[in-house]
């Protein structure tokens, strides 16, 4: 059969000149990774012109949705028709807004808003680029519906393709062959199973893979070898076994490293912190021992269903979870429990209740972290991996990181909403709830230390906003207007239908589901500096600064340096979106047991143009543990896998693949990969361009 799939090189020169590209530019590009990002785009397009597809494994942040988005315009512009599926509505939003991004640098050769389309999957005209979602793919498979054809299909994200379980495959496999070509692009090629793998690179055109399962093969055996064993000889073996790999992946897969790149373009990224950002947390103590095994024994003798895990490690993080399964373990029992289940019950209910007189050991020590560098004017994010374990931090922060709520600055509201309108100068309407949110009390306290002395009339105030910086920072960040400007225009952007209709909403004095006036997230009064966002399960009362909506409004507000100086979340907002505008610390609550997820976290905050970058003050990455439970161990084998996991292009197994393996093993893989690093990170850089 004839490929009629073509390419004009000539329509993609522009990508040889990245710095009149630039010029036309106003989204924040930078020369450095934008050189590198064409020379990618330029590589891949080639490829295509000649074979099947391309598999794009960069690090997280490098700019990956770039370089397809520049791809995806070229192939559009010739009358090719595209298709890209995101995981999630977030990131779908996030992909039409990339594209847009470039409209007016390349107008000339035909981009134009008009050619995107978003939503389900339909039958596309020439020159057109679909975004959907992986269940939208999903859904039109299970109807039948044979609209997938498409010149290009770019698959985002592919290592979140085993969480949507076989279905995803499944339309993959029987709708993928209806493109002529295919970009995929993933955090790491290792990072999901091998069967999958070697589907995707078959899309990609690859058709020989037998070295690439042999060294997914001694990956997994790697991590299941402990003492007894050559590490010098297990070390040649994977070496050997890695170049032959990388021989079968170069003419498919390209990778660049983050810590790879070279100083110029290192710079934008932010630099990471060589010594360890450590959180001290007092040592589990006798009782608290006492009743994380007592409630191991109480979950054996009285379980929900049979072979039910009773180490859950959320026991050894916080306290909710613990009185949530003893009240479960208790109605299960009822009164007809034996006598040794009613004691363990008993004694357990009168130790946790003496716990919860105070916070978690682990959630104070988080809170005594946190305190001075907000206090010092920073930002920082927490992640959890659990909704009842965010809950039950938030919920003490609340109380642990209020501020003085005393007005500062003495200035009546009326002088800061004129110096704001004046300031701002957009007749928007739905600028007057930002506005009126920009006056509350705790905004205008933390706007107020800023400037130091605030200036008595509107006029006079508006002109400091044009000259102070934010939050007392250094000369590369933005004044005060400058950053209020960029926070509406991120609010009030279109593709932000939900922030959107809830300053409509606002603005209209309507009320939300329940009752409730709809507000405008983020108020610091009552000397409030935190926040919360996740999808509440509905158990118990929420925490009060907790958001439950679309998380558009939260990423803006926390982009920005005003609102709240601390965010908790959970792995809702750990992939494809950007944290990283005004915050260089990020905290590890609690860990996913997959290292590529605690890799995507660390992703949120090393971007291009992050506050790290801005300021030149390193990037912080905690993981404090509870010591001696545990949560010690899991953090501490978290942290080998994640220094391993680029050298090992990602293929180091889960926590929970490895909860029974001993000491023993983890230290003879990391023996292992002691002796052929030099030799592995050489290799792997074969895989750039």
């Amino acid at each position: 059969m004839m490929d009629d799939f073509q390419l004009d090189a000539r329509r993609w020169r522009f990508l040889d000149n990245p710095a009149r590209y630039i010029e036309r530019e106003t989204g924040g590009l930078e020369i450095e990774p934008l050189t590198r990002q064409f020379r990618t785009a330029k590589e891949i397009l080639s490829r295509l012109a000649t074979g099947r597809g391309v598999l794009l494994a960069d690090d997280v942040g490098l700019g990956k949705t770039t370089v397809a988005a520049v791809v995806a315009w070229v192939v559009a512009c010739q009358d090719g028709r595209v298709r890209i599926y995101a995981p999630n509505d977030v990131l779908r939003r996030r992909w039409a807004e990339e594209l847009e991004r470039h409209v007016p640098m390349l107008d000339q050769v035909g981009a134009s808003t008009d050619r995107i389309r978003q939503g389900d999957v339909e039958r596309l005209r020439s020159g057109s680029i679909q975004v959907a979602t992986h269940h939208a793919l999903v859904r039109s498979h299970g109807n039948n519906e044979q609209r997938t054809a498409c010149d290009l299909m770019i698959i985002d994200e592919a290592h979140r393709a085993k969480g949507d379980g076989s279905a995803f495959n499944e339309a993959l496999r029987n709708l993928g062959d209806r493109a002529k070509r295919t970009l995929i692009l993933t955090a790491t090629p290792f990072s999901i199973r091998l069967t999958e793998l070697e589907q995707l690179l078959q899309f990609a055109g690859a058709s020989k893979l037998e070295a690439v399962g042999r060294y997914a093969s001694d990956l997994k055996r790697l991590h299941l070898l402990g003492s007894g064993h050559d590490a010098d000889a297990e070390s040649k073996r994977l070496v050997g076994a890695a170049k032959a790999a990388i021989e079968e992946l170069q003419p498919h897969l390209i990778r660049h490293g983050v810590d790879d790149l070279s100083a110029g373009e290192r710079k934008h990224f932010g630099e990471i912190r060589s010594a360890r950002w450590e959180i001290a947390t007092p040592p589990v103590r006798p009782e608290e021992l006492q009743l994380l095994l007592r409630m191991d024994r109480l979950l054996q003798l009285a379980p929900e269903r049979k072979g039910e895990r009773r180490n859950d490690p959320r026991f050894h993080i916080g306290w909710q979870h613990v009185g949530t399964e003893l009240e479960r373990a208790e109605d299960r029992v009822g009164a007809d429990a034996n006598p040794i289940v009613r004691r363990h019950i008993r004694a357990a209910k009168a130790s946790l209740n003496s716990r919860r007189r105070s916070p978690h050991p682990k959630i104070a020590a988080v809170s005594d972290a946190i305190r001075p560098l907000i206090d010092a004017g920073e930002k920082v994010l927490v992640f959890c991996h659990h909704r009842a374990t965010a809950s039950e931090l938030l919920s003490t922060l609340e109380r642990t990181l209020k501020t003085d709520p005393a007005p500062r600055g003495g200035l009546p509201e009326r002088v800061w909403r004129a110096a704001w309108k004046s300031a701002l100068a957009n007749d928007d309407a739905l600028v007057n709830p930002i506005v009126d949110w920009l006056c509350t009390p705790g905004v205008r306290r933390q706007i107020a230390a800023w400037l130091g002395e605030p200036a008595g009339t509107g006029s006079a105030l508006a002109a400091q906003f044009e000259r102070m910086k934010v939050r007392r920072a250094g000369a590369g960040v933005p004044t005060i207007r400058e950053a209020a400007t960029t926070l509406v225009e991120a609010l009030l952007h279109e593709q932000s239908t939900s922030t959107r209709a809830l300053l409509k909403s606002i603005s209209k004095g309507e009320r939300a589901f329940g009752g409730k006036s709809s507000h405008f997230p983020g108020r610091l009064d009552e000397g409030i500096r935190v926040m919360g966002a996740w999808n509440h399960d509905s158990a118990g009362q929420p925490p009060k600064t907790l958001y439950t909506g679309r998380p558009d409004i939260v990423l803006a507000l926390f982009n920005s340096p005003f609102g709240p100086d601390v965010l908790v979340t959970t792995d809702r907002l750990s992939e494809g979106v950007d944290l990283h505008r005004c915050c260089r610390h990020l905290i590890h609550y609690e860990l996913d047991p997959s290292p590529v997820r605690t890799i995507q976290r660390n992703g949120r905050i090393r971007r291009v143009g992050s506050w790290a970058a801005l300021t030149r003050k390193p990037i912080l990455y905690a993981y404090p543990t509870f010591g001696g439970t545990r949560d010690e161990k899991a953090v501490g084998v978290m942290r080998q896998r994640i220094s391993a996991f680029g050298l090992l292009l990602g293929g180091v197994p889960s926590l929970d693949d490895d909860s029974e393996s001993d000491d023993s093993e983890q230290s003879f893989a990391e023996a292992v990969l002691q002796s052929a690093r030099r030799e592995l990170e050489s290799i792997n850089r074969e895989l750039r361009v």
